[in-house]
Formats: C-alpha cells, structure tokens, sequence
C-alpha cells in the first residue's frame, strides 16, 4: 500500500513538473524532453503486464489533459510499454535482479552503459510515436526523426540527472 502511494505521488509530480514547468519552458527548435517517462523506469519488473499498460494509458491521458494535447501522450506511453516487454526480454535478467532484491533496472545492478541503452531505446519509441502523431505530415519526417533523436537525448539527461539528485 505504502509503494503504490509513493508511485502514485511520483507520477502526480512528474505530471505537474512535465506540464506546468518543462512545457512552458522554450528549450529550443528541437528539444522537447520529457522526463515524466521516469515513472516507467522505475516501477516494480513484477507489475502486471496489463495493469501496466492501462496505467501507462492513465497515466499518459492525465498529461494530455494537463498540457492540452489530445491523445499523444497517452498513445505513446501506450506504445512505449507494449514495447517494453520485448525489450525488458533483450535487457534485463529477472532471476539476477530478484536475487539481486532489486524491483526494477538501475545502474547499480546492471551499470550505467546497459541502463543508458535501455532507456534510450523505450524513450526514443515512446518520442517516435509521439512526434509521429503530433507532426503527422510526410513531409516532415526528417523533423520528427531529429527532434526524436535530440528530444530523446534530452529526456534521458533529465532522467539520469533525477537519479542521480534522488538517488533512485
């Protein structure tokens, strides 16, 4: 009960702080981080499969709502975590981290190289659907390749920054 309160009051942060203070901030032509995908990092490699992607639809249909978007949070959340099964396969060994008493992937347990590829690869399909749906145009694909590729690399800075701040 305790665990899934402080989940719950993480992800209530993260969405105020992606809303109200990165959104509002004007960090250039091509960098919009998002580093409310923190929250996906860090609950437990035993969470339901199903119960986590409605809570990724959740989760990401209350950013919509607090930054005025219609749907693209909540479709690549979706996206990002259906995902997030094949690659949790490729990255992570579940026996070693519950052996470990680990819940979920760190840099402790497995280092900073694997976590850093890791999150770079959820992150970058969760910033591909995203930018995909937000700028829907053929014409703009090398945009969205590149504002995914730069958004990405900011989006995890943030998230090593707050793991490093916090310690999680």
């Amino acid at each position: 009960m305790i665990d899934s309160l402080k989940y719950i009051g993480l992800a209530i942060v993260l969405a105020f702080f992606q809303a109200f203070i990165i959104q509002q901030v004007d960090l250039g032509f091509w960098l919009f981080p998002m580093p409310y995908l923190y929250l996906f990092f860090v609950l437990p490699i035993n969470f339901n499969r199903f119960g986590y992607l409605f809570l990724a639809f959740v989760f990401g249909t209350i950013v919509d709502f607090l930054s005025g978007s219609f749907g693209t949070h909540a479709a690549s959340c979706v996206a990002m975590v259906f995902a997030k099964n094949f690659i949790d396969e490729r990255f992570i060994d579940f026996e070693s981290l519950q052996l470990q008493g680990e819940q979920y992937l760190n840099t402790q347990s497995k280092g900073l190289l694997t976590f850093f590829y890791y999150a770079l690869s959820l992150i970058a399909i969760h910033h591909l659907v995203f930018f995909s749906l937000d700028y829907f145009e053929w014409r703009l694909t090398f945009h969205v390749i590149l504002t995914t590729i730069v958004s990405s690399l900011g989006s995890l800075l943030l998230i090593l920054m707050y793991k490093g701040i916090f310690g999680r």
